[in-house]
């Protein structure tokens, strides 16, 4: 048979979509022809391809390009099959002479921006993908890669802005659909990045992608309904893999199965040292410091995050050694990795903690008593039953300890830091947060507060609470919004929580809060409690009677009878329930495996035993009138 014949039924073969037998016939040309014809060469590239031989698709198109010529296409497609192979200097160096001979090309932009992100090089990727939309504006995939640049150096909110004009543009565009989700997750707003990922988890492209953030999204906040129907199938394709082994422990720590999490962590650390992201849960999980084998492989991930990783996973390492630091009880070398741990996440997520402390002030001061009373729902016309029940506290003050025993009660419903509010003001205002804008606090009227109190009953309805139950809420930002959750819900009923300021200080400080950014400082944590105390200080002045206080080191002093008397301020028969901390309940926050333990007084007063390697939070805080040494000083009405 002829090369001409062979070469027809070949290019036949592939037009009716039969790889295997075009390569067949590119095997039979071998043995009669060396070189081949150039469109053998490019079938068996083509083929090679549907049928995931890279490599052979790779030697092909470059013995196309051998005997045919560096054509545009052959070029573009050589470097696309380097791309695809991870050989990603040689595909970028492929894509930059196509660039320097072609610069409008925006296909070969586009490939040297894929080279860039999958690098790692965020900020080169963006500015490649920038020069895709110079060239064709319409590139849809450019938009949703810059916006995903900008959600790898974790600027969350304004990757979600971006990805959610894109969605609303392309609903149909499954990466950005996904990508949109994630920027939701990063950002706190976990519950409306699950819809997304469930609607995105069987897509053949993204579904396994999604599946994964989904189940993290689960996990982050203690749904564990259907964890167990997508973990299972995906770890018996992948048994090994260190990603899905982590989200499994994780799911062992929350059910309470702390020593098999530790079994799963320290196995996954064993084969793979390197896999950054286990290295936290397993530090959160010990309680005793790591053993001497164990500490070297630690340390050793360390340095290697230091050189290869972006900077959220070298800030997890720096947590993870200093929680290793502080079992083994060296506390200035675990100040040192804090320090470190914090200012990477620091250039992450800057903060001007300045602006956002006068924008709360203005928010707070929109909501005077009288106004209050004038634009907010009638108490007799509430007929809804809703009495959420709102803790107002700082980070790391007991609140998901105070929120989990009430709420524990029959006659109560957990919300744990659900975001009801910001759902509910953006279906309002078009905007996610409750405090960047302050006008719209301040020009709010009574037929916007019924939207506002309308679409937060809507977001507890669909997440499953029954609103006839009271509700406690415990996010962590009620205190900057507690007029507005006054005025749309009359039969809300406020509890102070406050903590002795260094104790929040360092419990701040020492663990990673990736949603609040203030703690990465020691200005922004200082601004932080300082803002809290003048905003309790206006609600006392605004809530009288609606507002009771309480104190971290009461609660855990004497919990029952402080529960038994908050009980009673809120109307409720007292019940055993409460006191038990065994019970799974939904914590959804890093205090979690402290509940579960119960209560214990040992973290009070812990920066006593840091002496002078706390004097820069007492500084601050002192510079900023806050007295350090009192919880009560915070709250002033005991």
């Amino acid at each position: 048979m002829s090369i001409d014949t062979i070469t027809k039924k070949a290019l036949h073969a592939m037009q009716v979509g039969n790889y295997r037998k075009a390569m067949k016939w590119v095997v039979e040309a071998q043995k009669i022809a060396n070189p081949l014809p150039v469109a053998l060469y490019e079938v068996s590239a083509q083929a090679s391809l549907a049928l995931g031989d890279l490599s052979t698709a790779t030697n092909s198109i470059k013995g196309a390009i051998n005997v045919g010529g560096a054509t545009l296409q052959r070029v573009m497609f050589y470097g696309d099959l380097l791309l695809r192979s991870g050989q990603l200097q040689v595909a970028a160096d492929v894509f930059q002479q196509v660039i320097r001979e072609q610069d409008a090309y925006p296909l070969a932009w586009k490939g040297l921006a894929h080279c860039l992100f999958q690098a790692g090089d965020w900020g080169r990727a963006q500015a490649a993908y920038a020069a895709v939309l110079e060239r064709d504006p319409n590139d849809i995939e450019a938009k949703t890669f810059i916006a995903n640049c900008i959600l790898k150096t974790d600027a969350a909110a304004k990757a979600g802005v971006l990805l959610e004009e894109v969605v609303r543009d392309n609903p149909d565009y499954p990466q950005a659909g996904v990508w949109y989700g994630e920027a939701l997750r990063r950002s706190g707003r976990v519950e409306d990045a699950i819809p997304l990922f469930q609607q995105w988890s069987s897509n053949e492209e993204v579904g396994e992608l999604a599946k994964r953030l989904l189940l993290a999204s689960w996990i982050s906040i203690e749904d564990y309904s259907e964890v167990e129907s997508v973990l299972e199938p995906l770890l018996e394709r992948y048994p090994h893999d260190p990603e899905l082994l982590t989200l499994h422990a994780r799911w062992l720590a929350v059910e309470g199965r702390r020593e098999e999490a530790i079994g799963t962590l320290k196995s996954i650390l064993e084969r793979e040292p390197n896999y950054f992201t286990a290295w936290s849960p397993l530090l959160d999980a010990i309680k005793e410091p790591l053993d001497a084998a164990f500490e070297k492989r630690l340390f050793s991930a360390c340095e290697q995050a230091e050189k290869t990783a972006d900077k959220r996973d070298t800030a997890g390492m720096y947590f993870a050694a200093a929680r290793q630091y502080q079992l083994a009880g060296d506390l200035q070398k675990e100040m040192h990795a804090l320090e470190k741990g914090n200012a990477t996440m620091a250039e992450l997520a800057p903060m001007d903690s300045t602006r956002h402390a006068a924008n709360v002030k203005r928010v707070r001061e929109a909501y005077p008593a009288k106004k209050i009373a004038e634009v907010g729902v009638a108490h007799n016309e509430d007929s809804s039953g809703f009495s959420p029940v709102f803790i107002l506290s700082l980070p790391r003050s007991g609140s998901t300890l105070l929120e989990q025993a009430l709420s524990r009660h029959t006659m109560a419903a957990g919300a744990g830091e659900a975001n009801f509010a910001s759902d509910a003001w953006r279906q309002l205002t078009g905007s996610w947060s409750l405090t960047d804008c302050p006008e719209n606090h301040e020009s709010i009227s009574t037929e916007q507060l019924e939207q506002f109190r309308v679409a937060y009953l809507q977001a507890v309805s669909r997440s499953g609470i029954d609103p006839n139950k009271v509700m406690i809420h415990k996010g962590i930002n009620n205190h900057k919004i507690a007029g507005l959750l006054a005025a749309a819900f009359p039969k809300a009923r406020f509890i102070e929580l406050n903590r002795a300021p260094l104790d929040v200080a360092y419990g701040c400080y020492k663990q990673n809060f990736e949603f609040q950014h203030f703690s990465f400082t020691v200005g922004g944590i200082a601004s932080e409690i300082s803002l809290y105390r003048d905003d309790m200080n206006w609600w006392h002045q605004v809530l009288s009677g609606r507002l009771n206080v309480t104190t971290y080191e009461r609660l855990v002093e004497n919990f029952e009878e402080e529960l038994r008397r908050l009980l009673v301020w809120l109307e409720l028969p007292w019940d055993d329930a409460c006191l038990d901390f065994g019970r799974v309940s939904r914590v959804g926050t890093a205090s979690m495996n402290q509940v579960r333990e119960g209560v214990f007084t040992t973290a009070v007063g812990k920066y006593d035993k840091y002496g002078e390697l706390f004097s820069p939070f007492v500084k601050a805080l002192e510079q900023k009138g806050v007295n350090v040494r009192s919880s009560l000083e915070l709250g002033l009405h005991p």
